[in-house]
């Protein structure tokens, strides 16, 4: 994830990791700098997952500017067909 919103910057993605055990911020940046994640992440992200109706993590939403769900993956899915629905939501026709 932390690759996808590198290279989509520049198109306005913005990538948010959920930290939906509500861990503690030590526990959350010993994880993101121990699996070299960059993206920001939400702590206390347990009501977000609640309101989004999530179970079985990870579960990837993509969320256009007006705030509304536009695709979602639940589960694993390879790096490249996480970039290859991105490329379809921010740049459609590429």
């Amino acid at each position: 994830m932390s690759k996808l919103a590198e290279e989509f910057k520049s198109d306005g993605l913005a990538v948010l990791a959920v930290n939906a055990w509500d861990e503690d911020k030590g526990t959350v940046s010993q994880y993101a700098k121990d699996t070299k994640l960059k993206q920001t992440f939400l702590l206390e992200g347990s009501g977000v997952k609640d309101a989004y109706g999530v179970g079985p993590i990870p579960t990837v939403f993509w969320i256009d500017r007006a705030g509304k769900v536009v695709d979602i993956e639940i589960g694993f899915e390879s790096a490249a067909a996480l970039r290859d629905r991105t490329v379809s939501l921010v740049r459609p026709g590429k």
